[in-house]
């Protein structure tokens, strides 16, 4: 008699369970960071038990970088230029950092600089972010529009670029919040503007 074939390690029994674990930890990590972080407040939140998490996540870490990953929608830009494509970067991360969870991103951000080693490690959580800003830069490339030897100005630029982004969502969150889809458009454009300008040097 065959014998049953086993579930692998870590996938959902149940999907509506998965969807409110996920939601939890964002909402856990919004709340408190990582200092007030924990599986006994996502499992509250979720209406679970931990035994229910660890079914799904072997820690805490891998469960927040996979809820930052299913809920942060990463999109495929492709616009047929390179300011064109940095100006859809700009506006969407303008949308992204103002979401529960963009402000998750915003606050592993800052507890990834300290040396405990348990913190998330923000280039796990922003994985997402770096692939689409890498397409376009490759796109760009094979397109003409940027020199392959001076790939050390790419980085400095998207360097800039993620900073100011980062620095507006934890001190003009109000501002921005208010602004409409041309106000945010207006300013991912003055952003690119300063781009482009360092990019021609």
């Amino acid at each position: 008699m065959d014998r049953p074939e086993s579930r692998p390690a870590g996938r959902p029994r149940d999907a509506d369970a998965d969807d409110r674990i996920i939601d939890a930890a964002l909402a856990e990590y919004a709340a408190h960071g990582h200092a007030g972080y924990s599986l006994n407040g996502v499992a509250r939140r979720a209406g679970v038990g931990k035994s229910s998490i660890y079914l799904r996540w072997a820690d805490k870490e891998s469960l927040l970088v996979d809820a930052v990953h299913a809920r942060a929608e990463a999109p495929w830009i492709d616009t047929g230029s390179l300011r064109g494509d940095l100006e859809a970067v700009v506006t969407w991360l303008l949308r992204h950092f103002l979401t529960e969870v963009g402000w998750v991103a915003v606050r592993i951000a800052i507890d990834g600089v300290q040396t405990d080693t348990s913190a998330p490690r923000p280039e796990k959580v922003g994985a997402q972010h770096a692939q689409v800003i890498h397409d376009v830069w490759e796109r760009a490339l094979s397109r003409g529009e940027v020199d392959p030897g001076d790939a050390g100005t790419w980085l400095r630029v998207t360097r800039m670029m993620y900073g100011d982004l980062l620095m507006n969502a934890m001190l003009d969150r109000a501002r921005l919040r208010g602004l409409d889809d041309d106000e945010r458009a207006r300013e991912a454009r003055d952003l690119v503007d300063l781009m482009m300008l360092l990019l021609q040097r």
